[in-house]
């Protein structure tokens, strides 16, 4: 579709794929006119997608939508009752964004869980669009044999049990968001799938002998990753990439939580501990603005380290520990040091396949063996069960099991 030159004012050419106006795609399937203007009265945007697909047509229809809004005769709110699967992932999309026409049921969540959730619930329309039309079937009629369909392509597309099990939750929310946000009078027909088992693991932890190696193997090792199909070969080296492994050793945090620290995010306590002192990220992200900060103690080996990364000179300085210079974004940060991690875990020559949230692990695990069931309020989790299953490894005692180990009994 063309717009001719000295086109009509407010008429675009809108995208429902792309879903913006003039983009200049090639998604002809999926254009259509649309007549965009400001009310006068209220000063809002108005829109509407027109239905003729010949321009002159639509500048009538336009101009007719138009005079009937400025004088004051509302358009027909469509009936949601009646919205296809298509329609339905739309509004899922808006209220995901926090476009929700419901002003006290808001959504927040990041952009990139919000991406997720819309990728595989598209993933289940286009398994509904090998056997129906899905501008007529409404998300009532997904009947059981759908489902069965869809649950026996997943087991290939994605065998992984984690990632597998994370689709159906996906698409258990949209079912979810029909029935309770939009009040559809419909079944939810993965509420009752069969997920698959997750096997939580031995949550391995790193030994000093295996760390002090993959350390040494950052300035002693190639520092070029070959991972790449056309044999492209990243460079994955960075001056603080040493720092960086440490840090996440002796802090604990998670991956943004960690290279996003700066020198003045250190503060002292009223006994005059230091602590790091950061946002807890994950929590905030589920919703929560009002989420309290984390506090992480400087105890004597991560000082150490600090004092051999210029403290006494950066200290209360609004400047990053790790990439001060801000070369990299932190999403591209965080993927360069988790690949650089376990690059140099294998080029020296440690064949167990630790990555680098291990490091998080073998943090908690020690705070563990100190603290005992009191990790949980300086690792951020609700409860101990995700310590144990995820985080801590079994074989090592915390000081209450120790005490264990000197009990004789019968004396």
């Amino acid at each position: 579709m063309k717009l001719p030159n000295n086109s009509h004012s407010g008429i675009k050419i809108y995208c429902k794929k792309c879903r913006q106006n003039n983009t200049g795609c090639r998604h002809i399937d999926h254009q259509v006119f649309r007549m965009c203007f400001i009310d006068r009265v209220t000063g809002k945007h108005r829109s509407k997608l027109l239905k003729s697909k010949v321009y002159a047509d639509a500048v009538i229809e336009g101009i007719e939508f138009r005079r009937r809004i400025e004088n004051g005769v509302e358009e027909t709110v469509p009936d949601r009752m009646k919205m296809n699967i298509a329609e339905a992932l739309v509004y899922f999309d808006q209220y995901l964004k926090g476009e929700t026409q419901y002003a006290h049921l808001k959504k927040e969540v990041s952009d990139k869980h919000r991406k997720e959730l819309i990728k595989y619930c598209t993933l289940f329309a286009k398994s509904l669009k090998n056997n129906h039309n899905l501008r007529k079937m409404k998300p009532g009629d997904v009947r059981n044999n759908d489902v069965s369909i869809f649950y026996r392509q997943l087991e290939i597309k994605y065998p992984h049990p984690k990632t597998f099990n994370k689709v159906l939750t996906s698409i258990t929310s949209f079912y979810k968001f029909l029935i309770e946000i939009e009040e559809l009078d419909i079944k939810n027909p993965f509420k009752n799938c069969i997920r698959k088992q997750v096997l939580t693991g031995d949550n391995l932890i790193l030994t000093k002998d295996e760390f002090e190696k993959i350390i040494a193997a950052v300035e002693s090792k190639s520092s070029f990753q070959q991972t790449r199909t056309n044999g492209r070969r990243d460079y994955v080296y960075a001056t603080w990439m040493v720092n960086a492994f440490k840090l996440f050793l002796l802090v604990g945090g998670r991956r943004e939580e960690v290279l996003s620290l700066k020198w003045d995010d250190i503060i002292q306590g009223n006994n005059g501990v230091l602590f790091f002192q950061f946002r807890n990220l994950k929590v905030e992200r589920l919703g929560n603005k009002n989420t309290p900060k984390k506090y992480s103690p400087i105890n004597e080996d991560l000082m150490k380290l600090l004092k051999e990364m210029g403290y006494d000179q950066m200290k209360g300085k609004n400047v990053k520990l790790i990439d001060p210079e801000n070369t990299y974004t932190i999403n591209t940060i965080m993927e360069k040091v988790s690949r650089s991690f376990t690059h140099f875990r294998k080029a020296a020559g440690i064949e167990t396949p630790f990555t680098l949230k291990h490091l998080r692990k073998t943090y908690l695990t020690w705070v563990f063996h100190t603290m005992g069931s009191d990790t949980r309020l300086l690792s951020s989790h609700t409860s101990m069960k995700v310590l144990e299953n995820h985080y801590i490894n079994p074989l090592l005692l915390n000081v209450e099991e120790e005490k264990l180990m000197k009990v004789k009994v019968f004396g």
